[in-house]
């Protein structure tokens, strides 16, 4: 160009290159990661033509390792496994387990902050390993998902190709062996009760890769949404109590988790209604997909009402140590406007995605693990 390049950029905002990056190429579906602009042409010397010669050859010889600089692969690869965690879910599975591993310490006056550690570590890893296992084994039904959210058909780095299946597999492989790792540093460092945690600790993996793993496949036979709902209430609360020492007899984590197992369903349940074409094109047998929208819908709405009854029923019981007081202020609202979305959603009778009513149902669970934090500090 005729003009210094910083003027073009910065005081006519770039124009010409802003149509070809966005309305060209962008259009096409064609990224562009860099853009060199060389000017003022007009003025230039000799030596300075044939300098701006060789960075552009420099640049096109650059392209043998692919077009992204280093670190910018580097950074994409980083963006990647991010997005293939899935960390949004995570924060419900660290409440709950702290929840257990408190009302342990109410119980026992025992608190170990080693083993606390110790143990998040390993239902962390556990789930990263759950997550990624789920992304391979559903890959057939997330690639046919036209409904796909941030809440529901997968993380898609399979789908986009921003990771090959052999990252995933070793993602998956790596993610086993930290979840064991810390296992055994956990289990050397226990003085009692290492059977019940073992048990636990397995259960808990073989129901969370069983999800979509074979041979048990359980969300293709329409027991995934249970599934989900014990390893994410009792399963978590169950390890944090035994680690501080509790007994998995003992009433108080049976009792806490049943409020949350109840808030868990619906939100897995209406995570599956925009997926239920592709789920269904896959083979896959959620409820959902079993139910069909409208009663599945009825089905989610009965078991999110059912909560704030079961609490009112439970919060007064010795064995909670007022863990679930405080509670029902908080809820029954929520439960209210999740009437009033699910209502409106199954009057819409058409599919589509409904980020919307997954947020409400998502965040209605948060309160059955602050609340109960809140209490046990």
């Amino acid at each position: 160009m005729d003009m210094p390049t910083w003027v073009y950029r910065l005081i006519y905002r770039a124009p010409g290159l802003n149509a070809l990056k966005r309305s060209t190429l962008g259009f096409c579906g064609i990224a562009t990661t860099r853009i060199l602009a060389l000017g003022p042409v007009k003025d230039s010397s000799p030596e300075q033509r044939g300098e701006w010669l060789e960075r552009a050859r420099a640049l096109g010889f650059s392209l043998r390792g692919g077009a992204e600089s280093h670190s910018a692969r580097v950074r994409s690869k980083l963006l990647a496994w991010t997005k293939a965690l899935r960390l949004q879910f995570y924060p419900m599975t660290w409440m709950a387990y702290t929840v257990g591993a408190l009302g342990a310490q109410a119980v026992t006056g025992h608190w170990d902050l080693g083993l606390y550690w110790l143990g998040y570590a390993c239902l962390f890893f556990g789930e990263a390993a759950t997550v990624f296992t789920n992304e391979w084994f559903d890959y057939d039904s997330d690639r046919h998902n036209r409904r796909y959210g941030p809440f529901n058909g997968g993380s898609r780095v399979l789908v986009n190709g921003e990771l090959s299946f052999r990252e995933l597999k070793g993602g998956i492989v790596v993610s086993l062996a930290a979840a064991a790792a810390f296992a055994g540093l956990l289990l050397e460092r226990l003085d009692s009760g290492g059977m019940a945690i073992t048990v636990a600790l397995l259960a808990m993996l073989i129901l969370g890769l069983g999800y979509t793993a074979p041979p048990l496949k359980l969300a293709w036979r329409g027991l995934g949404e249970l599934d989900v709902g014990l390893t994410h209430s009792l399963g978590v609360i169950l390890i944090g109590y035994l680690l501080q020492g509790g007994a998995w007899h003992d009433p108080f984590p049976w009792l806490v988790s049943l409020p949350l197992f109840l808030a868990v369903l619906p939100a897995i349940i209406l995570s599956g209604v925009p997926d239920l074409e592709a789920d269904h094109q896959a083979g896959k047998r959620t409820l959902a997909v079993q139910l069909g929208r409208g009663r599945a819908i009825l089905l989610a709405l009965a078991l999110a009402l059912s909560v704030p009854l079961v609490v009112l029923l439970i919060k007064d019981l010795p064995a909670l140590h007022g863990t679930l007081q405080g509670l029902l202020p908080w809820v029954l609202p929520h439960a209210v406007l999740i009437l009033f979305l699910l209502g409106r959603e199954w009057r819409r009778q058409r599919d589509g995605r409904q980020d919307g009513l997954m947020v409400a149902s998502l965040s209605y669970i948060i309160w059955f693990g602050l609340i109960p934090l809140l209490q046990l500090n």
